[in-house]
This record gives structure tokens, C-alpha cells and sequence, in this order.
């Protein structure tokens, strides 16, 4: 069976309990006693120096009878033991017992510790009454010297009676204790463990692939935190595995889409030589055609696997990077006037626009420049006949932002987020018949990524599309 942490709590509290119990019963018990064994001394020394006084000229003249006849009076009077011993340890006297049968006493602690000092006090068991008894002795004096001693004795009974009450309500109150413990310890060790049961709940559930579940955060404390350490590593562990899905998806879409992407090609080249092998050569007009187009389908092929290579060795590091300091502006002037040819065919205006005096950036200026003439392209490739597109390089504190703007066909809003992704098409049939692979976004993203850049593109279907860049100075 499996052992509950609530239990392992209340245990503890319970143990914790009783040890402070016994403890605070030890020591009260101890103070208790030296309480009031003081107060009887106090309370015996005051009743020997009395009945020393009563008693003094009895020990003067030595009549032993007058001596025990007072001790038993006074011993009636003060509900006490009294004893009277001559200076040399003879008892004279005894309110509870014949002098004659008693021993020497001149070798009790007390009566050593009276002639000595003039007090002694000693607790004992007594050999005559079989009590626990309390001494106190002091001398009788005349003219300095000890006539004898005096000696009260009260029993420690009442004391005992005392601290046995007081030990019962330590026992008492310690079971109560230890109840209360049980019942409030219970629902503490409980709010306490919920969290964790519940933690523990949540670890199975997501080791069975149960990925929805979370733990309830209730307190502000280290459970608190480690509930939202442990919400937070479900959240990440959720998130990696949405993107391991959607890694897994990519490439099982980017497996079908090279293979369709030179499939096709392959198809067409295929096809018009099984055509030429089956006579078409010998028409020299259309053999002319059927070479051509073998021809531009095997650039399209060469094109989509010099792209590959081309985003593989950036995605993998492999490919060289060159830095070196260049003016952005002079490049950018460069690359649109190589679009010269392709706006006069379209018709098409673009405007450059630029803000600032410094545009010299950091980094492989190949690849930066591939990066333009790919962002350009697209603008003119999907910008219809009559078409504006704006070019606008800003100069920043520690960057530079390009931003190409068309009015062109536009990308919807759902294929937005997917725009970068290899081999991904908005309008399939449209792309190819521009000639581009599908590989063009996102080589220029992992370029701008390279050189720690940024890329957004926001566009609405049918209004245009705009492309912003920043690249770190």
C-alpha cells in the first residue's frame, strides 16, 4: 500500500508534540520543586528560630523531660516534626519518636551544615517515617556557645501530590495536543500534499501523452512556485512537441514538394525526347521548339537544385561568409537598375526612396544583394502590368530598414505565416509559370537571420504586399 505524505507529516507533528511535552513537564517539574522546597525552607528556618527561642531555657538547664514535653507541644501547634539535638549528636527530643530509641544525629547533613553556618537543609528519605521529609536545622546559642540544635522536618508529600497533578495535566493536555494535532495537521499536511498529488497526476498523465492537463496554482509559496515551474515545463515540453510536429510535417511537405518540383520538369524533358525519338527530330521547326523548352526545364531544374544548395549550406553553416563594410544604397541603386529591362516590360513605376546619410552596413554583401534581387523580383513578378512598387532604405541608430512596397496581387492572411517555408506557394500555377522555385523567401530569411537580422512581411490579398528588412550596422 502506498504511504501517504499526509501521514508522514502528522507523524511528525505528533512526534515534535510529545518530545515538547515530556520536555516542558521535565523542566517545569524541576522548577516547580525548587519552588516550593525553598518556600518550606524558608517556612521551617523561621519555625526553628522560633522554637529555638521557645525552647532555650530547657536546653539550660538540661531537664530532658521539660525538653520533650515542649517538642511534642510545639510539634502539635506548627503541624510539624521537631527534633532537639545536644551538641554533641544526642537527641533530646522527638515529637514523633523516643529520644532514647533514636541514633546518634550528630552526623546528619543538616545538623553539621547548622553548627557550621547556622543553617542546614537537606532532603531525604527519612529512616524513621519512610517519607520523603525536608530538613532544616540551626543552633541554639547563649553567649556564643552551642547549646544545641534545632531541626524541622516537613514530608515533600504534598510537593510529590503537587507535581503529579502537574503531570497529569502535561499528559492530559499532550493528548489533546496530539488530537487537535491530528485533526487541524491533517487538513494542513493536506493542503500541503494536494498540490503535490496533483503535480504527481499531471507527470503521468503527460508520460501517457496526455498534454492538456495543469496544476492549479493556490499559494504564493515554494509549492505555488513549484507548481508554475512545473506549468511552465508542461507549456515548454507542449511547445516542443507541437514543434517537432510541425518539423516532422515540414519535412514530410518538403520530401513531396521536391519531388513533385522535379518531377515535373523531369516529366516534360522526358516527354519531349520520347517525342523526337519517335521522329520528331526530322521536323526541324518543331524539333527547334521541342529543344527549346528541353532546354528551359532543365534551367528550372538547375535553378531549384542550385537554390537547395544554395539554403542548405546557409542553414548548416557551411557556406563561406564574407564581411565586409558596403554602402546598402549604392548596392540597392545597383540591383534596380538591373531591373531595368523587366519594369520597362511591365510598364511598371518604381520609386526609391532614402532617409539619412550613413547606410554602411556589415556583412556578406553577396548575400545581401541576393536577398534584394530576390525581394525586387517578387515585387515585379506579382505586381500587374502599370504597377507601382517603393523602395525606401531609412537609416537607424544601429541599423538600416529597407521596405519594398507593391500594389500588387497580395498574399491572404492564412498564408502569411507559411510564406518562408520551403517549396510554399500561394497560387501553385502562377509561381511556376514565373519561372521561381519556391525557394526564394526562404533563402532570404535564413540570409537575414545569418546576419542577425529581422524580416516581416505583411500583406492583404488583392491591395499589395510589403516587405520590411532590418540589418544591424
Amino acid at each position: 500500500m502506498k504511504k501517504s505524505i499526509v501521514w508522514e507529516f502528522l507523524g511528525a507533528y505528533i512526534f515534535l508534540i510529545l518530545v515538547a511535552v515530556l520536555v516542558l513537564d521535565f523542566f517545569v517539574g524541576l522548577k516547580f520543586r525548587d519552588y516550593y522546597e525553598k518556600k518550606i525552607s524558608a517556612t521551617l528556618e523561621s519555625n526553628a528560630i522560633l522554637a529555638g527561642d521557645l525552647l532555650k531555657e530547657d536546653l539550660i538547664s538540661g531537664k530532658r523531660n521539660l525538653i520533650r514535653e515542649e517538642t511534642i507541644s510545639l510539634a502539635k501547634t506548627l503541624d510539624l516534626r521537631i527534633t532537639v539535638i545536644d551538641g554533641k549528636g544526642n537527641v533530646l527530643g522527638d515529637s514523633e519518636k523516643d529520644p532514647a530509641l533514636m541514633e546518634d544525629h550528630g552526623n546528619r547533613e543538616e545538623v553539621i551544615a547548622a553548627i557550621e553556618s547556622g543553617v542546614g537543609k537537606s532532603s531525604r528519605l527519612s529512616d524513621t517515617l519512610g517519607l520523603n521529609m525536608k530538613y532544616v536545622a540551626v543552633p541554639v546559642k547563649e553567649k556564643g556557645s552551642i547549646l544545641g540544635v534545632i531541626r524541622l522536618a516537613m514530608p515533600l508529600t504534598e510537593v510529590e501530590h503537587e507535581l503529579r497533578v502537574i503531570n497529569r495535566v502535561f499528559i492530559l493536555g499532550g493528548i489533546l495536543a496530539v488530537i487537535l494535532t491530528l485533526v487541524i495537521g491533517y487538513f494542513i499536511s493536506r493542503s500541503i500534499s494536494l498540490p503535490i498529488r496533483k503535480m504527481d497526476e499531471t507527470a503521468r498523465g503527460i508520460a501517457r501523452g496526455d498534454f492538456s492537463k495543469r496544476v492549479k496554482i493556490r499559494t504564493n509559496d515554494e509549492l505555488g512556485g513549484l507548481a508554475r515551474s512545473f506549468n511552465r515545463m508542461a507549456d515548454e515540453l507542449q511547445l516542443k512537441i507541437d514543434n517537432l510536429g510541425k518539423a516532422d510535417k515540414i519535412r514530410t511537405d518538403f520530401v513531396a514538394n521536391v519531388s513533385h518540383e522535379l518531377k515535373t520538369p523531369l516529366t516534360s524533358i522526358k516527354g519531349f525526347i520520347e517525342t523526337l525519338e519517335d521522329g520528331a527530330i526530322d521536323d526541324k521547326e518543331n524539333a527547334g521548339k521541342f529543344l527549346a523548352i528541353i532546354r528551359k526545364q532543365a534551367e528550372r531544374l538547375s535553378n531549384i537544385i542550385n537554390d537547395l544548395l544554395s539554403l542548405t549550406e546557409i542553414e548548416t553553416g557551411k557556406g563561406r561568409i564574407e564581411i565586409v563594410e558596403f554602402d546598402a544604397k549604392q548596392l540597392l541603386d545597383e540591383v534596380v537598375w538591373g531591373f531595368s529591362h523587366a519594369l520597362s516590360e511591365k510598364e511598371q513605376k518604381l520609386k526609391l526612396d532614402y532617409s539619412g546619410n550613413d547606410f554602411s552596413i556589415k556583412g556578406d554583401k553577396d548575400k545581401i544583394e541576393q536577398v534584394l534581387v530576390n525581394l525586387i523580383d517578387n515585387a515585379i513578378k506579382y505586381t500587374g502590368k502599370k504597377g507601382d512598387i517603393r523602395v525606401s532604405l531609412f537609416e537607424q541608430k544601429d541599423s538600416v530598414m529597407l521596405s519594398i512596397e507593391d500594389n500588387g496581387i497580395g498574399i491572404s492572411k492564412e498564408h502569411q505565416d507559411r510564406i518562408f517555408e520551403r517549396f510554399y506557394r500561394v497560387d501553385k500555377a502562377r509561381s511556376r509559370e514565373s519561372g521561381g522555385t519556391g525557394l526564394g523567401l526562404s533563402i532570404v530569411k535564413h540570409i537575414v537571420l545569418l546576419h542577425k537580422g529581422y524580416i516581416d512581411i505583411n500583406s492583404d490579398a488583392g491591395r499589395g504586399t510589403k516587405v520590411t528588412v532590418i540589418l544591424p550596422k
